[in-house]
């Protein structure tokens, strides 16, 4: 498993915002490092209360029942790509850590299965081993904020940190806060009161140790397998909890499962695969520290899938892409079809992009369509995320069938503030292709 080359614990606040009075305080609750920094309160109130604090702190453990229930939620809305429920599962690889012998995997998978097929209620919550010390961390902190707003009338800005999670809130003030140099464009932020968190899988401390080996620490729910070659993220919500359970579900899910599950909850996300190709959700734009990056137009894409009365019939695999005047890949804008065997058939695409990118292919692919018409959105970036000058490009679409047709389409497009509608009606495989610009808030 490839971790991410920045850790959680390197983000750093603007120098400039730090205030005369000031307070760091660091507590291990539970076995995790509670670290909390705030502007805008005095040392001589925060001795005061500090007693008090650390009594709360002692007795603030959330009950488990409303972990489990939020848990539970959370399993269903994730489509059971995070669970809780694997602390039995959880315990035997730490017993391989002890033992230096790796679980048998197809008895942990048939574990595994049995437990998530246990229909849980109120009645039976101790009937299995719950894992919740990663959301207890993330509530923790959602708890701590509301606690310290409430005894420090004056404060101007909170940092709080524990294990994955983090929460920022200020009075007013926005933060400069950077998560690391290898894609600098995504990861210089400007942030005023948000959550963030990390997927456990990029700390590569917290993993399960066997025979010279390295696991995750996070537990696949399908098979309590360690989850392997599954991306990374970094999210941001409007509390710690929501970005706690969003950021390991997206090391389960496919990366379109991922985005729809992140735009649902109203976060934003930084993806990394384990190739290092990096996607962010179209939320993430807004949150840039350079304003220049907000693009406000994209490019609306229709075409149509024809229908044919050939009783063989086969969904076509479509690739849609952009290129530049040098025919140089900008972005892949959607890929249709999930049999790795066929994309080929898609030549002119497989030759230019395809072929160099096979991960990728894996983490963009969608489900076969039906004849149709289909919408598509471009958001004006390359595949860096970066927004590409007006210009000249061309836009592509392929298409080919199983004991079918083939078809490639290809539109000069001059991206500019004033496009005019483009259409092309196509000659088989193609029905009619529209494009044309729309503002991002029409």
């Amino acid at each position: 498993m490839k971790a991410f080359a920045w850790s959680l614990t390197l983000l750093s606040l603007s120098p400039a915002l730090v205030l005369a009075d000031s307070v760091s305080y660091q507590q291990v609750i539970a076995g995790q490092q509670l670290k909390l920094q705030l502007e805008g309160v005095s040392q001589k109130d925060w001795q005061a209360r500090q007693p008090q604090f650390k009594h709360w702190l002692a007795a603030s453990k959330p009950k488990q029942y409303q972990l489990i229930q939020l848990c539970e939620k959370w399993r269903a809305l994730s489509q059971q790509s995070y669970s809780c429920r694997l602390g039995a599962i959880a315990q035997q690889w730490q017993q391989a850590v002890e033992n230096q012998v790796l679980p048998d995997r197809v008895e942990l998978r048939r574990q595994t299965r049995a437990i998530e097929q246990v229909v849980v209620s109120e009645a039976n919550y101790s009937t299995l081993v719950w894992q919740l010390d990663g959301l207890a961390n993330a509530r923790l902190l959602d708890d701590t904020a509301v606690l310290l707003k409430s005894w420090f009338p004056r404060l101007k800005q909170m940092d709080l940190q524990s294990g994955v999670s983090r929460l920022l809130w200020s009075d007013a003030a926005s933060t400069k806060l950077s998560l690391g140099t290898e894609q600098p464009l995504l990861q210089q932020l400007q942030l005023s009161s948000v959550a963030l968190a990390q997927t456990e899988t990029a700390n590569a401390q917290l993993g399960y140790k066997v025979s010279y080996r390295t696991f995750s620490p996070l537990l696949n729910p399908a098979e309590g397998w360690p989850v392997e070659y599954g991306p990374t993220a970094t999210v941001l919500a409007k509390d710690a909890v929501t970005a706690y359970l969003l950021a390991q579900s997206l090391a389960v899910l496919d990366l379109k499962q991922g985005q729809q599950l992140t735009d649902q909850q109203q976060a934003a996300a930084l993806i990394k695969t384990d190739s290092a190709n990096w996607y962010a959700s179209n939320s993430w734009y807004g949150y840039l520290a350079d304003k220049s990056q907000s693009q406000q137009q994209r490019l609306q894409i229709s075409y149509q899938l024809p229908k044919f009365s050939d009783g063989n019939y086969k969904r076509p695999y479509v690739s849609v892409w952009l290129t530049d005047q040098q025919k140089r890949p900008v972005r892949q804008i959607s890929l249709v079809g999930q049999q790795s065997r066929w994309y080929q058939e898609l030549n002119h695409w497989w030759r230019r992009l395809g072929r160099k990118n096979p991960e990728q292919i894996d983490q963009i692919a969608g489900a076969t369509q039906k004849p149709g018409i289909y919408q598509l959105q471009w958001d004006g970036r390359d595949q860096q995320g970066a927004v590409v000058p007006w210009g000249q490009y061309q836009l592509h679409l392929e298409v080919a069938r199983e004991h079918g047709g083939h078809e490639h389409l290809t539109l000069p497009l001059n991206w500019q503030a004033d496009l005019k509608p483009v259409q092309q009606q196509g000659e088989a495989e193609l029905g009619l292709v529209r494009l044309q610009l729309q503002s991002k808030d029409g």
